[in-house]
């Protein structure tokens, strides 16, 4: 997963790859649409539109099941999360002049917490 960060210090996903563990946060669109809100799985491929490829068989549905992928699943559709289908919680940027309360690594004066 590449995360990228806003002017505010806030994580967000700026793109997904192969491997990493995702969470349907909306039904899949259209008449066609299998996938439900909260399932998981992991990401199997990434297309050049970033649209994903969703392994859930093992996952959010027993092995075996019927419906074992979901296909061309937008990236603004899903989060990430753990391989039990718990939301991951992004990381905020760390503002490392607030982050040492003894002397940084490399020489520094000793600063207090803020």
């Amino acid at each position: 997963m590449k995360l990228g960060y806003s002017p505010n210090g806030e994580a967000f996903v700026a793109g997904y790859d192969p491997g990493d563990m995702v969470m349907l946060v909306a039904q899949e669109a259209g008449a066609l649409g299998q996938g439900r809100f909260g399932d998981w799985g992991k990401v199997k491929s990434v297309d050049a539109a970033g649209m994903l490829t969703i392994v859930v068989a093992g996952y959010s549905v027993p092995r075996g099941a019927p419906l074992a992928m979901l296909s061309d699943i937008p990236a603004r559709r899903v989060k990430p999360c753990t391989a039990k289908g718990e939301v991951t919680i992004l990381p905020h940027q760390v503002n490392s002049e607030k982050l040492w309360d003894h002397a940084r690594p490399g020489g520094g004066e000793r600063r207090q917490r803020l």
